[in-house]
């Protein structure tokens, strides 16, 4: 997925500019309509001027953050215009017995949400409750006199009404659009932890991939290679006569011809599984190919005197299949059965068809696989185990034959035959 062309909301630094614009438009909003309840309230001139002109500097906030940016400072600023209101609004709206108080907690609301440094949180907040107090308690001592404009208990009614009203909206649309947002944030950061997460997982699946499909690279060439290599160095350590020279150079071609069929059975299914795509489908006789794969692994089984006796049971048919998957799933139950089969031994390799199955068998001699071992036998476990002559074995190669024949719907199994023997079997249910 690619992220760049994800619309994404903005960012947390964007959160608190938009909130920062929204709380210069509000305040300025907020002041004109405190302006307008004063008039009809018949508060003095001056007061209700003070409060229309200090509308402006908050309108103007608003429109230079919204082009210009600088946030914090102009909140600043406008948290500077908006305690001089209240000073202004203390000595010309009744004093403490007026509304004033309820601007304080703007104030301190404001405080809260925009400045980001904490001991300048502290500063404008000690600052506000400290000019408010002051002037509290220089009236009460009669050390400042306030004008008195009310007519009575209605009009201070009123008045606190009227102003409670507004700052109550004034905080209530404020907070709710931070809290909107900052869940907005949230989501936004949810659904990228989620991605994240999808990312990781399917990067460790493309890993974990890459690592079964070189591991079974390395599984299906090692013994092919490894009979090459020991062919050839026979040939230069032992004088040979002409005959026992065409012999091995037949041998050779044998050899090379099944690591070629080798190698190309890997590589496809390697491409098909790079790829995501469905396995291809080949038309190919059933009869024929099993004895193919015979002729393929019979120079290996030579190298230790063994015989694979193949047996067909039923009808041949020609049919669609997996080729490739199911050669590279036959030829290692047939590599381990050499391997751990003794020498001069016969493994047993069968074919049976009817018209609601293809069975494969693959059975060998030697000793059983024990029951504790059974259970988890085609687990992923790197774990090395040895042949009857010291083959070495990497563990790997039944784990990843399972997956193939899963991922094809292939059912692979194992079991003890009637006389004991180690038996596998793969079974391909008819379309």
């Amino acid at each position: 997925m690619n992220l760049s062309k994800i619309d994404w909301p903005d960012s947390l630094h964007d959160l608190q500019a938009k909130i920062s614009e929204t709380f210069a438009l509000l305040a300025g909003l907020l002041l004109l309509f405190l302006g307008a309840s004063d008039y009809f309230l018949g508060l003095g001139v001056f007061i209700i001027t003070v409060k229309f002109i200090l509308a402006f500097p908050f309108f103007l906030g608003y429109f230079w953050m919204k082009k210009k940016g600088n946030h914090n400072l102009v909140i600043q600023l406008l948290l500077a215009v908006g305690l001089l209101a209240v000073t202004l609004n203390y000595f010309y709206n009744e004093g403490y017995r007026g509304p004033t108080i309820y601007t304080i907690f703007i104030v301190i609301v404001s405080v809260g949400i925009f400045i980001k440094k904490k001991l300048v949180q502290f500063i404008w907040l000690g600052g506000a409750i400290l000019l408010y107090s002051t002037f509290f308690y220089l009236e009460i001592k009669n050390i400042i006199v306030v004008e008195q404009h009310y007519t009575g208990l209605e009009n201070l009614f009123w008045d606190h009404i009227v102003t409670l009203l507004w700052c109550g909206l004034f905080v209530f649309f404020g907070v709710y659009i931070f809290v909107s947002n900052y869940q907005k944030q949230n989501v936004t950061l949810e659904n990228l932890r989620k991605l994240n997460e999808q990312n990781l997982k399917e990067l460790s699946e493309i890993n974990l991939k890459k690592n079964q499909l070189l591991a079974m690279l390395t599984h299906d060439l090692k013994n092919p290679i490894g009979t090459l290599s020991t062919t050839l160095d026979l040939m230069d350590a032992m004088e040979m006569d002409e005959r026992e020279l065409d012999i091995i150079f037949k041998d050779l071609k044998n050899q090379s011809f099944h690591l070629n069929n080798v190698l190309n059975n890997t590589l496809s299914w390697v491409k098909t599984e790079l790829s995501d795509l469905e396995a291809e489908l080949v038309s190919c006789s059933l009869l024929k190919f099993s004895e193919e794969l015979v002729k393929t692994m019979e120079s290996q089984a030579n190298r230790k005197n063994q015989h694979i006796q193949f047996e067909f049971l039923g009808e041949d048919r020609t049919l669609e299949l997996e080729a490739n998957e199911i050669r590279i799933i036959l030829k290692n139950l047939l590599d381990n059965a050499i391997k751990f089969s003794p020498e001069g031994s016969t493994i047993h390799f069968q074919l049976s068809v009817d018209n609601q199955k293809i069975r494969w068998e693959v059975i060998n001699s030697g000793i059983s696989i024990p029951k504790e071992i059974r259970k988890n036998l085609f687990e992923f476990q790197v774990k090395s185990s040895f042949g009857t002559k010291r083959e070495k074995g990497t563990g790997l190669g039944l784990h990843l034959c399972k997956k193939i024949a899963d991922s094809l719907g292939i059912h692979l199994g194992f079991d003890l035959s009637t006389h004991g023997e180690n038996r596998f079997f793969l079974v391909r249910e008819n379309q």
